[in-house]
């Protein structure tokens, strides 16, 4: 039991150093230049969070672009969370050169398009309570994004929605249950918060659109971000929550497309332009000092490349046990 105790502070420490120290300055270095390069402005509306400690939570989103975690980088980051972010992501990424064995190593979920090992994520959620490990989790519950020109994806969703009796969804995908119950039950108590976002893009023309990362730097002139906090314990009371919570994206979307605001303009406080500079300056130093030695010493560079070239060969051998 003592061992095992001292597996667990020593599992944490590791995470909350490898948040400061690694995760945390590359999401808030990856905002410095997202948000100056682009200059977008963010408005945040209704029930908005201040920023305090990082919170332990389960952020779901409708999910329309590759844009998107831009958005909720920039949304946690402003919340204190910006070290804490937990995503899902595609299996193939998790052999990407160096990257894969690192966003392995901070918790990353990797699945497979329909041949999820529910048993595995399972686990894997069971280990991060189990290890009270810091986090914030993303979680988009239509599985795929929402296109318009989609037809096929639209009409399965909408056959979902009528399988289950509920109204058709013309603006987001009908959300999957299964996953979001999952998480709510096997984190049970070690979430503090459920962050439900409706995100929305204007277009420097005052249109609508749904943006690439590209797009997103050169056309997006405001994104516009809905909050509604939600207790956990309620949540799991509600039957049918997180239909209707997409119930409100659909017509906050709608109503979005003909007046370009989510809902009532937010406070002057909650509308931000590359506001958390000072935030995101430290980690643009850090970074720029970890990297000296690759601009001024051949020998650091033949290293760097050695390693970038080793690497993929070991993620390949490894492959058949890497779960």
């Amino acid at each position: 039991k003592q061992w095992y105790q001292r597996r667990v502070r020593a599992k944490r420490w590791y995470h909350k150093l490898e948040q400061c120290l690694c995760w945390g300055p590359y999401q808030r270095l990856f905002m410095f230049f997202v948000e100056g390069l682009s200059g977008v402005e963010f408005r945040v509306y209704g029930d908005i969070p201040e920023k305090k400690d990082p919170v332990n939570g389960l952020v779901i989103a409708n999910h329309q672009s590759t844009s998107d975690t831009i958005v909720i980088d920039s949304f946690a980051m402003r919340l204190g969370n910006a070290g804490y972010l937990h995503f899902f992501a595609k299996d193939e990424l998790k052999y990407v050169p160096l990257f894969g064995v690192y966003w392995h190593q901070h918790g990353l979920i990797f699945v497979k398009k329909g041949q999820n090992d529910i048993e595995r994520i399972r686990k894997q959620l069971q280990d991060k309570k189990e290890n009270n490990i810091p986090m914030l989790m993303v979680l988009f519950p239509e599985g795929t994004r929402f296109n318009p020109e989609n037809t096929k994806a639209i009409e399965k969703s909408q056959a979902y929605a009528r399988s289950m009796g509920y109204p058709e969804l013309t603006k987001v995908l009908t959300p999957r249950v299964t996953g979001t119950n999952l998480f709510i039950e096997e984190l049970g108590d070690h979430l503090e918060k459920i962050f439900d976002l409706t995100i929305a893009y204007e277009s420097v023309d005052g249109k609508m659109v749904r943006p690439d990362t590209i797009e997103f730097l050169d056309s997006v002139k405001t994104v516009h971000i809905q909050c509604t906090q939600r207790e956990v314990t309620k949540v799991g009371e509600e039957k049918g929550w997180l239909y209707d919570s997409f119930l409100d994206k659909e017509k906050a979307l709608v109503e979005f497309e003909r007046t370009l605001q989510l809902s009532e303009p937010p406070p002057p406080s909650h509308i931000y332009s590359w506001s958390a500079f000072r935030e995101t300056l430290i980690p643009v130093l850090y970074t720029s000092l970890l990297c000296s030695p690759l601009v001024f010493s051949s020998r650091a560079r033949k290293l760097w490349l050695h390693t970038f070239l080793v690497v993929p060969v070991l993620q390949l051998l490894a492959k058949p046990f890497w779960k």
